[in-house]
């Protein structure tokens, strides 16, 4: 054979293997294959023009953080997470010594204030009188001793028996009894008389003035037991027994009224003229949309705001503002709880290209 024949056949049995297999392989791609069966067809939109929004599910009307009066330490703690109270059941009760002691020291101060004006009403009693009257009767007698020893004197003063200093001796004696008998009679005629009406006044004003600050110290004693302020579930209860509570503090105790579920959903602004007002929807657990729940208008809020940040992932958007419209939960499932996350279709159908301005919120 040839030499250049030997050189080019391999070339040629190479370059013709290539174009056959590029032919079939042109051919294997555009011949029509058959269509293999959906495993799980995707969830269909149940209305013809939705609005699509997620939001958390939360108690009807605003969740109840219950704080304390004053800085205390927590003495005893009442309910449980999961609790269902009453209005005036008690929720937390904290450390009233120091109160206790101060309501004892008023209750002494009004008894003392009590029985001063007692004192002064029985005014003028006898028995103080009776001393008294003695002790004019003891002055009385010692002015006539002292009257007879002067005269005495004064006789063996004219026959120069005695000094002249001897009778001035005698006669002061005698004016010192006699200021005696007029102060022990001062004094008798004193207890004999009423009380003195300013006295009295100024001793019946204190009674109120005490009884307003035992009043104010029991009522602040009230406070230290702090009680539900409105029937609910507890679903928070973050004190404990010898902390200190202070006001301020919003994890103590939380209140929610769970008989009524609702939920709250963020609509974009630039799908809030889709919102139909009365409309309802459907929601369900993000990823189980298997399990839908029925959804009921409840109200749209009257403001609209930034968004929020929902699920708290990091990088999600917060930018924009938003419409936040509650939907009422029909029928929930038991688990179903405040703080879940619902993602939800609204139904918009009457509202698509005919927005009307009730259904813009301002």
């Amino acid at each position: 054979m040839h030499p250049l024949a030997t050189r080019l056949l391999p070339l040629a049995v190479l370059a013709g293997a290539g174009i056959a297999f590029s032919g079939w392989t042109a051919w294997n791609t555009v011949k029509p294959r058959a269509v293999p069966p959906v495993a799980e067809p995707p969830p269909q939109a149940a209305y013809a023009a939705r609005v699509s929004a997620s939001g958390l599910v939360e108690g009807d009307g605003e969740d109840t953080v219950v704080g304390v009066p004053e800085a205390a330490l927590v003495a005893e703690v009442g309910v449980r997470i999961g609790d269902v109270v009453k209005p005036g059941d008690l929720l937390l009760r904290l450390d009233d010594r120091l109160v206790r002691a101060e309501l004892a020291v008023a209750e002494a101060e009004l008894a003392a204030a009590r029985s001063r004006v007692a004192r002064l009403e029985s005014l003028p009693r006898a028995e103080d009188a009776e001393p008294l009257a003695a002790r004019v009767a003891v002055a009385e007698a010692q002015l006539a001793d002292a009257k007879v020893k002067r005269g005495r004197i004064e006789l063996l003063f004219q026959r120069n028996a005695i000094s002249a200093d001897e009778v001035d001796a005698r006669r002061a004696a005698e004016t010192i009894a006699r200021a005696q008998v007029a102060s022990a009679k001062a004094d008798l005629a004193h207890v004999q008389l009423p009380a003195w009406g300013p006295d009295l006044v100024a001793a019946r004003a204190e009674i109120p003035q005490v009884e307003a600050r035992i009043a104010a110290i029991r009522t602040r004693l009230s406070r230290l037991e702090v009680r539900a302020p409105r029937a609910g579930t507890v679903i928070g209860a973050g004190a404990m027994v010898g902390e200190l509570a202070a006001p301020g503090d919003r994890d103590l105790v939380v209140l929610a009224a769970l008989d009524r579920l609702l939920v709250r959903l963020e609509i974009d602004e630039s799908q809030a003229w889709k919102l139909r007002p009365g409309a309802g929807g459907r929601a369900w657990v993000r990823g189980d949309r298997a399990h839908v729940v029925e959804l009921a208008f409840e109200r749209i809020e009257p403001k609209a705001g930034p968004r929020r940040a929902i699920a708290g992932v990091p990088g999600e958007r917060l930018d924009g503002r938003a419409v936040q419209v509650l939907y009422r939960l029909q029928s929930p499932p038991a688990y179903y709880r405040p703080g879940l996350m619902l993602e939800s279709d609204l139904d918009a159908s009457a509202a698509a290209g005919t927005a009307t301005a009730s259904a813009v919120v301002p």
